[in-house]
């Protein structure tokens, strides 16, 4: 099993140096944890391979602009085909989301389905094309699944608060797309459970209720694709509700992003996704024991620092490098 950082092209020679830390060389020497890293970056910036295990996650902005931009698709790909030459052992990628926001100051309308089936039917099909061309470039392709809410931004800051999006490779239709493509599933755990916190009314998303709802015909095929019931105009949710532990064994993924936090915010107040990896946080062991038992390649930890964005003033400037020492000691006592 690899334990994976995210790094940068610029911050590789400075994070290496965490692999040689006491806590991570027991870990190597122990339990025969290797290193390496997940780059992050626009493509143009990756132009060497590192000397370990690697992969690269391409942009989340790639997705959209491919779907919305058929003009510009074969320019798209273009930006990141050199990157198959260095041999990375996987690339990344998101399905599209839907370009658009309702006003923040509505709350409850905010999570309402906006699409006739017509449309969440069309970005499948769409998906299923992006992904098979990017599988001519990297055969090693793996599809991460994303979130059903997302965040309102200031500028460049994630604020507090989220409304639904329309998006693909979040729930059951990650199965649908495996079918169809061949391609491996990276699951984000964090990804995972702020979808079945939405979907299942839990944590931050307990106020909003469920409005029963007659589904029509389209919708139906739709809902039995995505894993949760949908109808244009109200909130989706799951029923019955879907539990953690049978989806994680249902998709027997091998590569997997992983952060201390079990929720997206506390809304109006803080971010709490990517949040650190504590050494006495039950919840977190309990979680990495579940994936730990599906034997996994690697393991990405994904956690923010102070920095990242300012949505993160909160944590310490060095909040990554703490949670990577952590979660070696973490697994030192689990494996």
């Amino acid at each position: 099993m690899y334990l994976l950082i995210p790094s940068g092209a610029k911050q590789l020679i400075e994070r290496a140096l965490w692999f040689k830390n006491p806590i991570a060389r027991r870990l190597l020497n122990k339990k025969d944890v290797g290193f390496g890293f997940e780059l992050k970056g626009e493509p143009e910036t990756i132009t060497a391979a590192p000397n370990l295990y690697w992969g690269y996650h391409l942009p989340i902005s790639l997705s959209e602009e491919y779907y919305y931009h058929p003009e510009k698709r074969q320019k798209l790909l273009g930006r990141c085909s050199h990157i198959a030459k260095l041999k990375p052992s996987y690339v990344n990628v998101h399905g599209p989301e839907c370009w658009w926001r309702p006003k923040k100051n509505q709350y409850v309308n905010r999570y309402r389905f906006r699409s006739a089936p017509a449309e969440p039917l069309r970005i499948l099909a769409e998906t299923v094309a992006y992904i098979k061309a990017l599988q001519k470039i990297f055969p090693q392709l793996t599809l991460e699944n994303t979130t059903l809410v997302d965040y309102y931004r200031d500028e460049n800051a994630y604020l507090a608060l989220t409304s639904f999006q329309t998006s693909v490779g979040t729930l059951e239709d990650l199965f649908y797309l495996r079918r169809q493509t061949g391609v491996e599933i990276l699951l984000d755990l964090e990804h995972l459970m702020i979808n079945l916190n939405f979907l299942n009314r839990q944590k931050n998303y307990a106020g909003l209720k469920v409005e029963p709802f007659e589904p029509t015909e389209d919708e139906k095929k739709l809902s039995k694709i995505l894993g949760y019931k949908v109808k244009k105009g109200f909130i989706s949710y799951a029923e019955p509700k879907i539990e953690l532990v049978e989806f994680v064994n249902k998709i027997k993924a091998k590569k997997y992003h992983l952060t201390g936090s079990c929720q997206d915010v506390v809304m109006g107040k803080r971010d709490l996704s990517h949040g650190p990896i504590k050494l006495a946080d039950k919840k977190f062991r309990q979680n990495l024991r579940l994936i730990l038992a599906q034997k996994p390649e690697s393991i990405l930890l994904e956690t923010a620092s102070r920095g990242d964005n300012p949505c993160f003033s909160h944590l310490h400037p060095n909040e990554t490098e703490i949670s990577f020492y952590n979660l070696c000691q973490i697994l030192l006592e689990e494996l």
